[in-house]
């Protein structure tokens, strides 16, 4: 692809604001940053083609699918950047978004790209430089690059983002293409027909402000990292192309893949082939009007699973375009409460993660390296990604690694259910995770909330959520954390109306942290209520390296620490429907709302300390999964 990325630098139009922001404290300076205003929100033996169900074809806008296997061109790298703490610059008056430069000695500007900073891209915002640290409001980036349309003819080219937190605004050459809302999932705007030969400028505005009207909303128990915090790339396609597709066992079957390929553009009535040459497959079909070529094949697949994660390089192609990918196939599936991976039973070892390493948002192949091993080295097979939609370098390595993967969107406490438009935010956050990761075999729980309150509004919106992804993805399991248990008569007991729209259930509990036992954990009584149940969160608080009795929560000790997963453990092990545990958390991170001496701004749940440090907790979990592990 002809394209190169370029941009010039100065150091000078951000010193007004850095001397402000320096002048002050990072909390007294947070008000001032904060309430940004002004967006618009937005072969196996050939087979014959059957009919087969198939969820109903996303719109044209939908992000491309398996970016890796694409013509692209990175933009990752140094970007130009701007702080717009209020949001001036994205009306009429400062007008940012034109990216005028003064000519003359007649014009004048109140804004400047050629004497601004940079920032690294992907990374957040925040711990890029210092006094924008606690920075709630937007940043504008600029890039630019060179287009040659002689190298071109014919050919498409989108502008991808991996995620940015949390609404966005992207212009071209000083002309708007569209605006998305979102902080963790993916999202694209064609460039086609716009471009001009020579230089152009991609300018992007984000703005992380936390709002009543968010997903998540205005309070969560994480860091609010802002602005591009994964890859940006230039994508090129043919004039039709290949958009979506899905290529997964049927949920009732070890053999038989019933799938479709989605192809957009102006002649979607084309050819469509699969093969998977390991396996000798090699099917045909021909899309419709529509752009959907419904597919169904079988082949004697090397099932994946965490002791063996099988991929095949599988090959999409029409007579315009060809990709390839590695794909898993394996089947999940719920029996009563019984939990089966490829028809045998499955316990989950698991644990929380953050996307958050060495004090900053992760984001690179690296960073999911490195917290991948750390689950390994506690003995798990499951991960449950908290509480959003984490880089797609992690969901893919997981693949690769054999790690099992619970994704949820960010449905939190306080949303606001009840809003005008907050179910359309829910769905198009739910489908851009699925679209993103539908083909990978390491997901097995799409989770629709964590610790919501039940109400007609909220019960109604996530029931509807649970459908869609039942729509969008039937091969998968459907689930929701919930806080809890209740106690009921010395019964421990899920009662939430949401548990009859699930196929799995999470409960998060506490007792002995934020809640008194209410009995001996050999008392412990669960009520069954016929699905599998998962312990998604538990744990407690201690800061690294302090020790002291193992008897007092106040002393955030690791002795305390470990003692409480002792005891959970002997509950845990009197649950007969009891289908897998996941410790909150692995790893400290960044929390403002926590503000004991101990904790310093971190969630202290940890296994590992911020800096990988184990602590004695660390060791309990590794112990009992190597027991049930066996």
């Amino acid at each position: 692809m002809a394209i190169r990325a370029e941009f010039s630098i100065s150091m000078s139009s951000l010193r007004r604001l850095a001397v402000a922001l320096l002048a002050c404290s990072p909390l007294a300076c947070a008000p001032l940053l904060a309430n940004a205003q002004g967006y618009s929100p937005r072969p196996q033996e050939r087979v014959s083609v059957a009919p087969v169900p198939t969820p109903i074809a996303e719109p044209a806008s939908t992000p491309l699918t398996n970016l890796p296997g694409r013509q692209r061109r990175s933009l990752n790298g140094k970007w130009q950047a701007l702080v717009d703490g209020y949001a001036d610059g994205i009306g009429d008056w400062k007008a940012v978004w034109k990216d005028r430069t003064a000519a003359g000695k007649t014009q004048f500007f109140e804004y400047g790209f050629d004497d601004s900073v940079t920032l690294d891209v992907p990374g957040d915002f925040n711990t890029q430089r210092p006094e924008l640290t606690w920075l709630e409001g937007s940043v504008w980036y600029r890039k630019a690059f060179e287009y040659d349309a002689a190298h071109h003819d014919g050919r498409r080219l989108f502008v991808h983002f991996g995620a940015a937190n949390y609404r966005t605004d992207v212009f071209l050459n000083g002309e708007k293409l569209g605006s998305h809302e979102g902080g963790f999932t993916p999202f694209q705007f064609e460039l086609t027909g716009r471009l001009k030969d020579g230089e152009n400028r991609l300018l992007v505005h984000v703005n992380n402000e936390r709002r009543k009207d968010g997903i998540p909303a205005q309070g969560f128990d994480w860091f609010n990292y802002g602005g591009l915090t994964r890859d940006v790339d230039l994508v090129e396609t043919p004039a039709t192309y290949i958009q979506d597709y899905s290529l997964q066992l049927a949920p009732d079957s070890l053999r038989r893949v019933d799938g479709w390929v989605q192809l957009a553009g102006t002649a979607p009535r084309q050819p469509v082939r699969v093969r998977i040459p390991e396996l000798g497959v090699d099917v045909r079909a021909q899309a419709g009007a529509d752009g959907r070529a419904p597919l169904r094949f079988e082949a004697p697949f090397a099932l994946w699973s965490p002791a063996k994660p099988k991929l095949y390089r599988v090959e999409v192609s029409t007579p315009q375009e060809s990709l390839q990918e590695d794909i898993g196939f394996r089947n999940i599936a719920v029996r009563g409460d019984a939990l089966l991976l490829n028809g045998e039973p499955l316990f989950l070892r698991g644990v929380n993660f953050h996307e958050e390493i060495d004090g900053r948002r992760a984001h690179s192949e690296a960073d999911a390296q490195r917290m991948l091993e750390q689950a390994k080295q506690l003995g798990a097979n499951f991960l449950r990604l908290a509480h959003y939609p984490h880089s797609e370098h992690l969901v893919r390595l997981a693949d690769r690694m054999g790690l099992l993967l619970w994704q949820e969107i960010p449905v939190y406490q306080g949303i606001d259910f009840a809003a005008a438009g907050m179910q359309d935010k829910l769905e198009a956050m739910l489908a851009e995770m699925i679209d993103r990761d539908r083909n990978r075999a390491a997901v097995i729980v799409w989770g629709v909330a964590n610790e919501t309150s039940p109400g007609p509004a909220r019960n109604s919106a996530l029931a509807a959520l649970a459908q869609q992804a039942r729509r969008l993805d039937p091969t998968r399991l459907v689930s929701a954390a919930f806080y809890g248990p209740g106690f009921d008569g010395g019964t421990l007991t899920v009662a939430d109306p949401l548990v009859a729209s699930l196929d799995v259930v999470g409960i998060n509990e506490y007792f002995g942290w934020y809640i008194p036992w209410p009995v001996e954990p050999e008392q412990a009584v669960w009520k069954p209520f016929g699905k599998p149940l998962l312990i998604t969160e538990f744990g407690a608080e201690a800061r690294y390296g302090h020790h002291g009795a193992d008897d007092v929560a106040s002393a955030w000790n690791e002795e305390f620490q470990a003692g409480f997963y002792r005891k959970q453990l002997r509950m845990l092990a009197r649950i007969p429907f009891l289908r897998g545990t996941a410790p909150w958390v692995m790893m400290d991170f960044r929390s403002p709302v926590r503000m004991h001496p101990f904790q310093s701004g971190y969630n202290r749940k940890g296994l590992l300390s911020e800096r990988g440090e184990r602590k004695l907790a660390w060791q309990v979990i590794h112990d009992y999964y190597s027991e049930v592990g066996r």
